[in-house]
């Protein structure tokens, strides 16, 4: 077998959908996260479902919830620049007035991660 030429390699890209959002003022890029996002992302829901004192596992799930949304949040949705639309803090604020489109981007990102809804926070 001939070894691939460089003009026949395929081109690497993240996968990504642009998603109006109205309650932000116009449209975003929700972008799936590269392998290191992905390792960082991994490493905080590894944290954050280990209970901490004094919590039950359910607890330290509904917490989990509350602290991988913004990050996700913040790794993947995009503005025009291609630089994150909010950091953690802006997303968590914006999932607490706007849970039901936070959870559609959470769930997109999750989506275009490899994160299927198995992997839900």
């Amino acid at each position: 077998m001939a070894l691939i030429s460089r003009e026949a390699i395929a081109p690497v890209a993240l996968p990504q959908e642009e998603v109006p959002v109205p309650e932000i003022g116009g449209d975003v890029l929700v972008q799936g996260m590269d392998l290191p996002r992905l390792q960082r992302f991994a490493a905080a829901r590894r944290r954050a479902l280990e209970p901490k004192a004094g919590e039950t596992e359910a607890d330290a799930q509904e917490r989990a919830g509350t602290e991988l949304l913004p990050l996700a949040l913040e790794l993947c949705v995009l503005a025009g620049d291609a630089m994150p639309v909010y950091s953690y803090a802006q997303w968590a604020s914006f999932a607490a007035r706007h849970p039901e489109q936070a959870m559609a981007l959470f769930g997109q990102a999750m989506r275009l991660s490899g994160q299927g809804d198995e992997k839900k926070a």
